[in-house]
């Protein structure tokens, strides 16, 4: 890919080791990688770089904001934001109010990255290497 074509994707969560595993993987696939460690500096990630793909984790009780207000506040910026939440949890309210604030999808965690590599393809149309 070339860099016009690269593909950006953000990933938020207030687990450092999550956001730096899953950007050497997604580099390794031809993307250009953001990381926030919380909701207020995702934001402002968003802002600036407006990534194809965003992997919020929903529940970062570290960070000023959760995964929620942060797909929110992201939403606000472009409603056509491409937002897929993670979570160890599937409290349905949770899923639903995820859905409400216009999540393109809910994956659980610890994800499979072949269902988290289908699910960007699948929104997106962006082709991922294996």
């Amino acid at each position: 890919m070339d860099a016009q074509k690269q593909p950006k994707l953000l990933i938020v969560d207030d687990e450092p080791t999550i956001v730096e595993f899953t950007r050497k993987i997604y580099e390794k696939k031809g993307f250009i990688t953001f990381g926030a460690d919380d909701g207020i500096k995702a934001v402002e990630i968003f802002q600036k770089e407006r990534p194809e793909v965003n992997l919020i984790d929903v529940h970062m009780p570290f960070s000023p904001i959760d995964g929620i207000e942060t797909l929110r506040r992201i939403k606000e910026i472009d409603k056509d934001a491409c937002c897929i939440m993670v979570s160890r949890v599937t409290d349905k309210e949770r899923v639903e109010k995820c859905r409400k604030n216009g999540a393109s999808a809910y994956i659980l965690k610890p994800f499979d990255l072949d269902v988290l590599d289908n699910t960007i393809t699948e929104i997106t149309k962006i082709e991922i290497t294996k």
